[in-house]
């Protein structure tokens, strides 16, 4: 079967409407989906703000060769500016927290070009993920033939793909023209999170109080009224402000507790593991989102190592494939030079720069080793270079013996010859004297 006729047969509208969020996890009967807020739960959210905060660390920019064949960073060409720049309302930067965001939480996140009369893009805007659904029609041979946009009042647009730039996280299985979210493995865990969170919220609001059965002991009996005074009497007493006090009942009564406390069902254990699972899935260590499953065992040293992580194996990854869609989506309406492509400009991001003690001992090292002039090593640690820097240096303590040669060598007209700590000369050499040439040719 050709390509053409697989996309003319291929149904990509079977779950258009709830993506791969309708999914039931094997062997349970509970959709976990349906109850689970990804963009509500904290744990969840802390990770998604630290990729939206940090992917703007390092910005857009166009790159092409130079003559040399080196890739050259292009801050001032027309699309780098509109990335600075994207419209009159909000910055590149909000632009680009607003995409990450979107990104991690729905696994799509897209961006509506605007036009000039001369069909030249002009403006940049973010859409929702939920305002754009992507189209396949039926027999059609494209992959995908437009995008309805739509505010949810019942009014939606039809853009053209080359007006949209669509970036995707993988493909979804079940919609291959959408991405899919790598939450759609956590619904069960964000769940827990979520229940934990609400059964102490209800506690405390219950005037921290778990549930319990107050009633007489032995043959004793109340009226009603006499029932609603001692449940006032109790709540009053070690409810609100009063929590912890002391109450003394009137007549013996026994205390039945019917659920357990926060303290008793240990939630802050419970919780560790959805935070744990969250921050695998999605790329970083628990400590960079400031979770507690990660703070518990962290120290400055390693927070630093651990934030360098996460941005190699979460963060650039990520910016690597939305550089990667903006250079086939967006890069060709301003420049068609096969070698430009979009990228970001790493330069100013802390976490990624060497620390600079150890860089100047690197360039110390090269410096010393004739492997770099003493004038690079200067420019690379941002110091003034001067002509005079422009030079090698070679220890004299050292010669260049080529495979084979005789390291007693003449050097200025004198021979290296084997010699004891006086300086006598020795068949079995100590140390190596330097013995002055015959005048006039004498012995």
């Amino acid at each position: 079967m050709g390509l053409r006729a697989w996309l003319k047969g291929f149904n990509f509208t079977r779950i258009v409407s709830g993506g791969s969020s309708s999914l039931v996890i094997p062997l349970s009967t509970v959709n976990y989906a349906s109850m689970a807020d990804t963009s509500t739960n904290s744990a969840v959210m802390a990770v998604v703000n630290w990729y939206a905060r940090t992917t703007t660390e390092a910005p857009l920019v166009v790159q092409s060769q130079d003559e040399n064949g080196v890739m050259e960073l292009d801050h001032g060409h027309e699309l780098s500016r509109l990335l600075r720049r994207p419209n009159p309302f909000y910055s590149g930067a909000l632009l680009q927290m607003a995409i990450m965001a979107d990104y991690v939480l729905t696994g799509n996140a897209y961006i509506l070009k605007v036009r000039a009369a001369s069909r030249r893009v002009v403006e940049l805007w973010w859409a929702p993920s939920w305002m754009v659904t992507p189209v396949h029609e039926r027999d059609s041979e494209n992959f995908v033939d437009f995008y309805k946009v739509g505010s949810g009042g019942g009014v939606e647009e039809r853009w053209a793909i080359e007006d949209v730039v669509h970036h995707r996280w993988g493909l979804d299985p079940s919609n291959p023209i959408r991405g899919m979210s790598p939450l759609t493995s956590l619904f069960r865990e964000i769940y827990t999170d979520d229940e934990a969170a609400r059964f102490t919220a209800t506690i405390l609001k219950n005037l921290a109080i778990p549930g319990v059965i107050l009633s007489p002991e032995g043959d004793a009996a109340a009226d009603e009224s006499a029932v609603e005074e001692i449940k006032e009497r109790y709540q009053d007493a070690v409810g609100g402000d009063n929590r912890g006090g002391v109450i003394v009942m009137r007549s013996a009564t026994k205390v039945q507790t019917l659920s357990w406390s926060p303290r008793e069902l240990q939630l802050r254990e419970v919780r560790k593991i959805p935070e744990e699972r969250i921050t695998a899935v999605l790329g970083i260590a628990a400590v960079v989102a400031g979770l507690g499953a990660g703070l518990d065992r962290s120290t400055f040293a390693n927070f630093a190592e651990a934030r360098e992580a996460a941005y190699e194996s979460g963060l650039i990854p990520i910016q690597r494939l939305h550089a990667e869609d903006l250079s086939t989506q967006l890069l060709p309406d301003f420049d068609d030079r096969p070698d430009a492509t979009v990228a970001r400009d790493y330069r100013e991001v802390r976490v990624l720069q060497e620390d600079e003690t150890e860089k100047a001992k690197r360039h110390a090292g090269l410096v010393m080793g004739s492997i770099e002039t003493r004038g690079e090593a200067r420019a690379a640690l941002g110091l003034a270079v001067k002509p005079a820097d422009d030079v090698y240096l070679i220890p004299i303590s050292t010669m260049e013996i080529g495979p084979g040669a005789d390291p007693l060598t003449l050097i200025g007209g004198r021979t290296l010859v084997p010699a004891d700590d006086e300086g006598n000369p020795l068949e079995e050499p100590k140390a190596l004297l330097l013995e002055e040439p015959a005048a006039n040719g004498a012995e």
